[in-house]
C-alpha cells in the first residue's frame, strides 16, 4: 500500500514539475438524487417486489405481498423513485404504499 502511496506521488510531482495537468473525466451518465423523508413504513402491494441496488441493478431478493419495512430514503435513479429499505437494498416506489 505504501509503494503506491509513493509511485502516486512522485507521478503527482512529476506531472506537476513538467506543467502537464490532466483532470480525469467522469464517465458516468447516471443521475442519482436521494432524499432524506420522515421515517416510515412501507408495505409491499404485488406479489413480488424485486429489489435493486444503489445503480438500479436487480439484485437476487425479492419482497412478497403484504411485507412491513421501514424506509427513510427515497432515492432516484434512471428516472425512477425507490426507497431504501437497508445496505444497498431499495425497492421500487410504484410496489409499495406508504403508512
Amino acid at each position: 500500500m505504501k509503494l503506491i502511496q509513493k509511485g502516486l506521488l512522485f507521478v503527482s510531482l512529476f506531472t506537476i514539475g513538467t506543467g502537464s495537468i490532466s483532470i480525469p473525466a467522469i464517465t458516468s451518465s447516471q443521475i442519482v438524487q436521494a432524499s432524506k423523508i420522515k421515517s416510515t413504513k412501507i408495505t409491499v402491494k404485488v406479489a413480488k417486489a424485486q429489489l435493486y441496488n444503489e445503480k438500479g441493478k436487480k439484485i437476487s431478493k425479492c419482497l412478497t405481498k403484504g411485507t412491513t419495512k421501514k424506509t427513510s430514503e427515497k432515492k432516484s435513479i434512471k428516472n425512477c423513485t425507490y426507497y431504501q429499505i437497508g445496505k444497498d437494498q431499495y425497492v421500487k416506489s410504484s410496489n409499495v404504499s406508504l403508512k
